[in-house]
């Protein structure tokens, strides 16, 4: 399996998986948020392909340091999920992570219904985020060592999934705190 760096002309095929996701899972309001972070490249956003079409896709982006991550709209087709690539593209994302920071930590603002699949990642409750229409979603942490991202690194070439070079790609985001309930964008959720 292969990642590859998003480009402008996937455009439609990730807004395609988003909606066949969505219904059941995601606050009404979100696909233009996740078109805008598209559009304006905020999030280091990872594709996977198969027979030329895209199967997976999410990202990644700093917030404020260079220590403080956050991954975003993890999303898989679904008739490729159960096998593995939603488990690639969380440790491909993880990987882009840079290797100068000893400790970092990686929040994810998700949905009820994708939040258990993140637990098993480590990922561990922290302060939930409300959506526009003010219901509340988990968010969790998930505190990487350095290591660990060789580690990501290590495993993933291990089984012959290949991402783009790119720790020093990953957007940083300028804002002034860590996230929290109150200063997370939900635009970078799920």
């Amino acid at each position: 399996m292969s990642f590859r760096k998003y480009h402008p002309a996937d455009l439609q095929q990730c807004l395609e998986i988003y909606e066949l996701n969505r219904p059941g899972r995601f606050p009404d309001k979100m696909e233009p948020s996740y078109a805008r972070v598209l559009e304006d490249q905020t999030s280091y956003t990872l594709v996977a392909e198969r027979d030329g079409r895209i199967v997976a896709t999410g990202g990644i982006e700093y917030w404020g340091r260079k220590n403080l991550s956050t991954l975003s709209f993890g999303l898989v087709h679904p008739a490729f999920q159960g096998k593995g690539i939603g488990a690639a593209l969380v440790l491909s994302r993880l990987a882009l992570l840079n290797t100068y920071a000893p400790i970092h930590h990686v929040f994810i603002f998700a949905v009820r219904k994708s939040f258990g699949y993140y637990w098993r990642f480590g990922f561990r409750p922290f302060n939930p985020w409300k959506d526009e229409d003010g219901n509340e979603h988990p968010s969790g942490l998930l505190v990487v060592l350095q290591r660990d991202v060789l580690n990501c690194r290590k495993l993933l070439a291990a089984h012959q999934i290949s991402f783009p070079p790119g720790e020093d790609n990953v957007p940083l985001q300028e804002h002034a705190t860590k996230p929290t309930s109150q200063t997370a964008s939900p635009r970078r959720t799920l």
